[in-house]
């Protein structure tokens, strides 16, 4: 976080961070619905309430407070509040998620065509949501977090680690699916597609839309090349 924001950057990029995870939880409870297979990050909650009693919500609440305890285990004496507080941000996701299954319960899916449509819309908003709680500077999700906490640890490139975090929850979740249930529940296309997709489209938003990036950032308040420079870094 900037200390130059002032009072109104910080409103502006906490609006963001809230804009964000908003729209990831709405993205979650689409796939979730959609029946094709969740995110990489949420493929292990999607499928462990298929088997329990527990919403796909809660299990994300608690997932993202294993994960938080795995960035202790990788970073022990450099674990810290920015760590611990990461809490605060999958809570909300959390009960986000299970408030927009049930707002999105009367959407009725005819065939195979309109899931995958309904999924290939939740990736889209998965990318905004990404990209505005990534780009909003504040506070870091656990998932991100993992991933951030490990190639800090393994002194590996934070993009390489992502997509090695990424595939140990598919794998892990695939695992879970089939060792319960002998089928696949709550992981398929989907997961593959959003995996591939997701990032591109951040990507390709973040370089068509400088200008809405810049002010996302908070790079266009001060005309700062120093701290435009350390956010492009």
């Amino acid at each position: 976080m900037n200390k130059e924001w002032g009072i109104t950057g910080i409103i502006k990029h906490f609006a963001c961070l809230i804009f964000g995870i908003g729209l990831m939880s709405a993205s979650v409870a689409l796939s979730k619905i959609a029946l094709l297979g969740t995110s990489p990050i949420s493929s292990i909650p999607n499928v462990l309430s298929e088997l329990t009693s527990l919403t796909i919500g809660q299990w994300t609440i608690l997932f993202m407070i294993i994960l938080i305890g795995l960035e202790w285990v990788a970073l022990r004496k450099d674990f810290g509040w920015q760590n611990v507080i990461q809490i605060i941000p999958s809570l909300f996701f959390g009960v986000m998620i299970d408030w927009f299954v049930k707002f999105f319960s009367f959407i009725k899916l005819p065939n195979y065509g309109a899931q995958l449509i309904l999924t290939l819309i939740s990736i889209l908003l998965l990318a905004f949501g990404v990209y505005f709680e990534v780009n909003s500077r504040t506070l870091t999700m656990a998932g991100e977090g993992i991933s951030v906490a490990f190639a800090l640890a393994k002194k590996t490139p934070f993009t390489q680690m992502k997509v090695r975090v990424d595939l140990t929850m598919v794998i892990v979740a695939l695992v879970l699916s089939l060792v319960f249930t002998h089928q696949l529940i709550g992981i398929r296309e989907g997961t593959v597609l959003s995996a591939l997709l997701a990032g591109r489209i951040v990507g390709l938003i973040e370089a068509h839309f400088p200008k809405m990036t810049a002010w996302v950032r908070g790079t266009d308040e001060h005309h700062n090349p120093k701290t435009e420079q350390a956010y492009q870094n």
